[in-house]
């Protein structure tokens, strides 16, 4: 999620591109969606090889996606992403399985999208985008498994990027195994498994409390969820001063998006002109140019009153119910669920995530709950979320992988 992550993923074995990164372009005329949109979700639009989205000597070949998505209302919507199609063979039982991988947070400018490129570079602005879950989508092709990659509603495609929405997160992770089976001729009830971690690992969450009702012909074996954005005021809290503070902005304007009212009568009375400035600027960043611009800084600096972010939502209603209606746990997921958390994590709280642990166990699902224990690094700097993440990247995936050959679900419910 922070610039360490990104930086980590580039260094950790990752060989130079098959062709040079370009600038990022805004008028590449595949991001834009055809003049009338597939009426049903999950709905391949167009694909196109993309050699430039994979290190030299990958086992797979890659091609950007674009397919039919859903608004929070029902709306279609084209959302793109990544396909990686392996070419090594499965060797399990059965049918090739796909990992649909949520990413984490990029930022909410259309250069950010994974899809753009392994670094994707806006001139206009110098946001910049790092594809940094390619570690894992390598450890996947070696065995054999098929890898898509959402970009998410609004990142890389017309709109604004609806950050933590987690019900339109949910529908585009769904929707890119969906236009992936179809795309490729797969099997339609070959193994998925989701991985994602920090939003990725919300958006994993959202996907599993969803599928059941959303989209259930898909054959869901596995959910990992690393130190899922579960309960969001919890998480505004611990964001708010520290180095990713740009991303409460990119989350405003992204469920403003869907109701104007959130910002028009909620937040736009209360800002100062450097408020002014941090709503303009963040939603045209990526996380590593949002960090330099604005980590550390706090909202009551943004406000005519000093409140903060988190004051402001004790006082209004409406905010509070936008919030309340992203909360994860309230429905049971389809299939088992791998869960990580940092207990120092400073920038997705502990308690929250293992609070989304409990309420899944509560329904019956086999949730295998594992601790991060890092001690303690750079309060604020988002090390104790990033590092996590690097560390267990072996162990989710190992988790994903042995529900593709049938082994059966741990669970520490009760335990953890």
């Amino acid at each position: 999620m922070a610039l360490t992550t990104c930086l980590a993923a580039l260094l950790h074995g990752i060989a130079a591109p098959a062709q040079a990164a370009p600038l990022f372009d805004p008028d590449d005329p595949f991001y834009l969606p055809p003049p009338t949109l597939p009426t049903q979700p999950g709905v391949p639009i167009r694909t196109a090889p993309a050699p430039d989205l994979l290190p030299q000597g990958w086992p797979a070949r890659a091609s950007r996606i674009l397919y039919s998505s859903t608004l929070s209302d029902g709306t279609p919507v084209a959302v793109s992403g990544i396909r990686l199609e392996p070419t090594l063979p499965w060797l399990g039982e059965g049918p090739r399985p796909t990992l649909v991988i949520a990413p984490g947070t990029r930022g909410a400018a259309d250069a950010c999208a994974p899809s753009r490129g392994l670094l994707s570079i806006d001139p206009r602005t110098a946001a910049l985008g790092v594809n940094y879950e390619l570690p894992i989508a390598h450890l996947a092709l070696l065995a054999g498994v098929r890898v898509t990659m959402t970009d998410y509603v609004g990142l890389g495609t017309p709109g604004a990027h609806t950050y933590v929405h987690h019900r339109e997160e949910a529908a585009a992770v769904l929707d890119a195994a969906r236009a992936t089976l179809l795309d490729t001729s797969a099997d339609p009830h070959s193994p998925i498994g989701l991985w994602g971690y920090s939003q990725g690992g919300g958006a994993t969450a959202a996907a599993a409390e969803h599928a059941a009702s959303y989209a259930p012909a898909l054959n869901i074996v596995g959910t990992f969820a690393g130190a899922p954005p579960a309960n969001l005021p919890e998480v505004i809290d611990a964001v708010d001063g520290n180095a990713i503070f740009g991303v409460l902005g990119m989350a405003v304007m992204g469920f403003s998006e869907r109701n104007p009212a959130i910002f028009r009568e909620e937040i736009a009375p209360l800002l100062n002109a450097e408020g002014w400035r941090y709503f303009t600027e963040t939603p045209a960043m990526c996380i590593p140019d949002a960090i330099l611009a604005w980590g550390g800084r706090h909202s009551r600096e943004l406000s005519t009153t000093g409140e903060s972010f988190s004051e402001a939502i004790a006082h209004s209603p409406m905010l509070r119910q936008a919030l309340d209606a992203q909360r994860l746990g309230r429905r049971a997921p389809t299939g088992p669920v791998m869960i990580r958390a940092g207990v120092n994590d400073d920038t997705i709280p502990y308690p929250q995530v293992r609070a989304l642990a409990d309420a899944y166990c509560a329904t019956g699902t086999p949730v295998l709950f594992r601790s991060d224990p890092l001690p303690e690094v750079a309060p604020g700097s988002t090390l104790n979320h990033a590092l996590p993440l690097a560390g267990g990247l072996g162990d989710s995936l190992g988790y994903l992988l042995d529900r593709f050959h049938g082994v059966p679900a741990p669970s520490n419910c009760g335990g953890h």
